[in-house]
């Protein structure tokens, strides 16, 4: 879990959802239905398990037929648009953390609270956002944008123009109807070592943190979804995009503008092919190409 602030249970729900809690709690943020977590805001799509009894201090939010086992400290709001309540609460869990100011250093525009390691090298025009941590030893070229909620680690190259932390297309609609992204507030992390090219985008997290593994790389123009995790040693070529909810494995390469449906995985030491299209799952160590994307037998078999 990506912590992003503290905020109490009872001012994030207000009157609307005054008789769900029993006593009030601490949300630190939001984490995985997957991998839920203490203290966070959690969206349940869909009924991925019934029993979280384990998980105290939480807010689950789920479609009116679901019922889930809590533990005694935790609360489920049913809702016929689940969705739109968790975005109404996304966005009121974002107005309600405290403003930051921001300074001009060297020609960038930065945030006052952002901690920057040592021998760090920021070039011209960046804009970095609150919340957001530097590893000793980076390199962040000129007019990249990193916005909140973002862990870098050591040794981290980050060339011109790339965007770090963006709101990826998880849509959800409002009350009255208009279409709205839910803010990405699972924060976005990069492990040491990795290497973004010039233009590639990194998307954050809505449900769980994006990461991209240690040593990885995302080639110029490349871009990776959100609620991402992409492994060690793995490559995501020039213009190539990993969609959102995505699983790419370690030792893994993608190459240049080959795409991936959502929410599927390509496993270690996958090999996906220049162009190709992946509409499923890519088995470990397995070489695809084509669109639709398929195993290299298959296509000398045709």
């Amino acid at each position: 879990m990506f912590k992003v602030c503290e905020i109490k249970s009872s001012v994030l729900l207000q009157k609307e959802f005054d008789g769900e809690l029993e006593a009030d709690f601490l949300l630190y943020g939001v984490s995985d239905p997957e991998e839920p977590e203490d203290h966070t805001l959690i969206f349940v799509k869909k009924d991925l398990q019934k029993d979280y009894s384990e998980v105290q201090n939480s807010i689950f939010i789920t479609k009116e037929e679901i019922s889930l086992s809590l533990h005694t400290s935790s609360v489920q709001i049913r809702n016929s648009m689940p969705k739109s309540v968790y975005g109404k609460l996304l966005e009121r869990m974002n107005c309600l953390m405290p403003e930051t100011t921001f300074h001009i250093v060297e020609g960038s525009y930065i945030s006052s609270d952002v901690q920057i390691g040592q021998d760090v090298k920021i070039g011209p025009f960046c804009v970095i956002g609150r919340n957001v941590m530097i590893g000793d030893r980076c390199e962040i070229g000129a007019g990249t944008v990193i916005k909140d909620h973002v862990h870098i680690g050591t040794d981290v190259i980050i060339k011109e123009n790339c965007v770090i932390g963006a709101e990826d297309a998880d849509i959800y609609r409002t009350e009255e109807g208009f279409c709205r992204t839910l803010p990405h507030l699972a924060g976005t992390k990069i492990e040491d070592g990795c290497l973004l090219l010039a233009g590639a985008i990194l998307a954050a997290g809505d449900t769980r943190t994006t990461v991209l593994g240690k040593g990885s790389m995302i080639g110029m123009a490349g871009d990776v979804g959100h609620n991402c995790r992409v492994g060690e040693m793995t490559l995501v070529s020039g213009k190539a995009s990993i969609s959102g909810h995505c699983q790419v494995g370690s030792h893994t390469y993608i190459a240049p503008m080959s795409v991936t449906t959502n929410r599927m995985s390509v496993g270690s030491h996958a090999y996906l092919g220049l162009g190709a299209v992946a509409i499923k799952d890519v088995p470990e160590g397995e070489k695809q190409f084509g669109n639709p994307a398929r195993k290299v037998l298959e296509m000398k078999k045709r």
